[in-house]
This record gives C-alpha cells, sequence and structure tokens, in this order.
C-alpha cells in the first residue's frame, strides 16, 4: 500500500530531521559505509550476469559495516558465502523485478538475523531506480519518525517484505525536495545517513560521551594522476603507502582550507585527515598511517616539527611491531609546519 502524507507533516518531519541532524551525524561511522564503492556497485549490479565474486563479497562487507576489514561477525560471512554460492542460479532466472529478487534471496538466505537486509540490499542494488537502499534499522527509523509527527498510520508497522520497502521508498523520495534547500546536492546521502543513525539510535546513544565525535572526511578518495592543488606541491611526494595517501589528502585539504594552514597541530590534522580519508577506512591501518605520518620512516619529511626530538619519537613507534596505535592522539598540542618543499612559492 502506498504511503500518503500530509503536506504539513511533511514539513514536521523535515524540521525535525534538520533540527536532529548535526547530533545524529557526530556519531555516525563515516568510514564504515563510503559512498564512492555504493554509486558502483548500482552501476554494476544492474547487470547481474556480468558481477564477479569479490564485488558480492566486497559489496556485503560495505552493508554489514566492515569495509575494509577482516573481522564480520560469523553470521555475516556466511550471509555473504550463501549469496556467492548461489549468484550463477539467480543470475540465470532473468528475473530481476524487486519482488522476485527479493522472493529469490530471503528463500535461500533462510530465517537468519541478516537474511531480510542482505536481500533488500541486493535488490536495492539491482533495481535502485525503484527501491531505495533500506534495512530493518532504517524502516523502524521511518516508523519512529511517523510517530513523532503524530502520523495517522504511524503505529501501524512497515514490516520487514516488499510492502515495507516500497513504503520506505515512498517516505525517502517524498522527503528529498523538502530538504533540498539545506542539504543542497548532497540531500540523498544526508538523509540516508540520517535515517541509518536514527534506526541505530539506541546504540550510538552508548558510545555518545565515551568517544570523540566522528568527522566526515573532505578528501574521501584520491586519483595520483589528477590532483589540482595551488598551494601545494603533491608531484614531491615520492611514496604511494598510506601515510603519503593521507599527506596528499591534508595538503588538498589545506588548499581548500586556507585558515588551517598558519599554525598545524598535531591535532589538526587529525581534524583534518580523519579515517576514511583518501579510501583508508581501516581503523588499524590508519592508525599506523598516521604514526608513519609524523615520522622521519622511509625519508619521510613532510612536517617540521617545533620540538624536534618529537619526529624521532614518531619515527621510533613507526618502526616497533608493539607500537602504541594512539601515539598521535597523545601528542595533539604538538606544533608542527607543512616542511617548505611540499608548498608552491
Amino acid at each position: 500500500m502506498a504511503l500518503t502524507i500530509s503536506e504539513t507533516k511533511k514539513k514536521s518531519l523535515v524540521a525535525y530531521i534538520n533540527d536532529q541532524f548535526d547530533e545524529y551525524m557526530s556519531h555516525f561511522p563515516y568510514a564504515k559505509y563510503p559512498t564512492e564503492p555504493l554509486n558502483q556497485w548500482r552501476e554494476q549490479f544492474a547487470d547481474p550476469k556480468a558481477v564477479k565474486p569479490e564485488t558480492i563479497r566486497a559489496a556485503l562487507s560495505w552493508r554489514g559495516g566492515f569495509w575494509h576489514r577482516k573481522d564480520a561477525p560469523y553470521a555475516q560471512r556466511q550471509a555473504a558465502l550463501s549469496v556467492i554460492k548461489f549468484w550463477a542460479e539467480f543470475s540465470d532466472t532473468n528475473a530481476f523485478e524487486p519482488a522476485q529478487v527479493l522472493d529469490f534471496w530471503t528463500g535461500r538466505l533462510g530465517d537468519g538475523p541478516h537474511a531480510f537486509d542482505t536481500a533488500a540490499f541486493l535488490a536495492h542494488l539491482i533495481r535502485s531506480d525503484m527501491l531505495e537502499l533500506a534495512d530493518t534499522q532504517r524502516l523502524e527509523a521511518m516508523r519512529d519518525l511517523l510517530r513523532e509527527v503524530g502520523h495517522e498510520d504511524g503505529e501501524q508497522d512497515a514490516d520487514s517484505s516488499l510492502d515495507g520497502l516500497l513504503q520506505y521508498t515512498d517516505f525517502f523520495r517524498m522527503l528529498l525536495p523538502k530538504m533540498q534547500a539545506k542539504h543542497g546536492d548532497r540531500v540523498q546521502i544526508h538523509l540516508d545517513r540520517f535515517l541509518k543513525a536514527y534506526g541505530n539510535r539506541h546504540a550510538l546513544a552508548k558510545i555518545a560521551g565515551k568517544t570523540p565525535p566522528t568527522i566526515e572526511p573532505t578528501i574521501r578518495s584520491l586519483d595520483w594522476e589528477a590532483m589540482p592543488c595551488k598551494h601545494f606541491a603533491l608531484e614531491q611526494i615520492a611514496g604511494r603507502a598510506n601515510a603519503d595517501v593521507l599527506f596528499a589528502c591534508l595538503l588538498l585539504a589545506l588548499d581548500e582550507q586556507p585558515e588551517h594552514r598558519e599554525r598545524l597541530t598535531v591535532g589538526r590534522v587529525a581534524e583534518l585527515v580523519p579515517l576514511g580519508s583518501g579510501g583508508i577506512c581501516n581503523p588499524g591501518s590508519y592508525h599506523y598511517a598516521m604514526i608513519a605520518l609524523f615520522g622521519g620512516q622511509k625519508s619521510r619529511d613532510f612536517f617540521l616539527f617545533e620540538n624536534a626530538e618529537l619526529q624521532v619519537a614518531f619515527t621510533e613507534q613507526a618502526n616497533q611491531s608493539s607500537r602504541d596505535m594512539r601515539f598521535y592522539r597523545k601528542h595533539a598540542d604538538a606544533a608542527i609546519t607543512i616542511s617548505p618543499k611540499y608548498v608552491r612559492s
């Protein structure tokens, strides 16, 4: 059944979301859900017969919040293996309408905790023109928001079914034009992230106050062949390891934000290139790269430290197998400047 919402209720919903947006985004795990691969998968999955197992595995690791990580729970790994196992059978059906996709995969994946969410994700990738990205958390967010504004059908559950996904799609697409003025060309990404966070707000509430606010990377991907930079000489960066990627992202960020160039600190750099910058989304890889970024390992000379001994300490940490992965946070106030080698005259 199609979802109908009055214009007054739509305005109330948008006002509520805009009012709560910054609070919920302050703990959104940006590095777990980068948007760039999702856009690629929508194009690839539109032709199911051409989708390869490694693409399926990568997409489902993203869906479960384990992008670029190897510690996904057993149930999620098994769901991915099942999808890969049955993919050839599915693609041979030539039945790719949303109802057909959902029926096939819920039938193959059984009653496991990730069955519906996995099936809904695949249905979205294959027919993103007909279904928005949805899962049980986003469906719960829709139900709770409708109740919040007193919608007459807000107490009726949009269940884990095709009808629920279609109602959510109606809900999402009704709100998009109303939110355009505030969120601009990122309105679809912002609304999707808010609904994901709102549906998971009870879990996020447990970490609020215990961890620093998350920061969305400004440089989310890096193309070494096409990186126009007015004030810094990125071509002087010799390496291509993660530490070099983070330094390139820093220079690009500073190029766009000149107010941060004058007095840099280790902590300010961490804010300018947070987890997820340059596609570095694995926390372990990121923390190690941040230590190497400030050291002299592999002849790196990115920064001049006010306290020269501190650069030696970073180098020693980078070279230790039992390094302190939060070492850079302990020296957040250390003053640094970009080496003149990387500054255009």
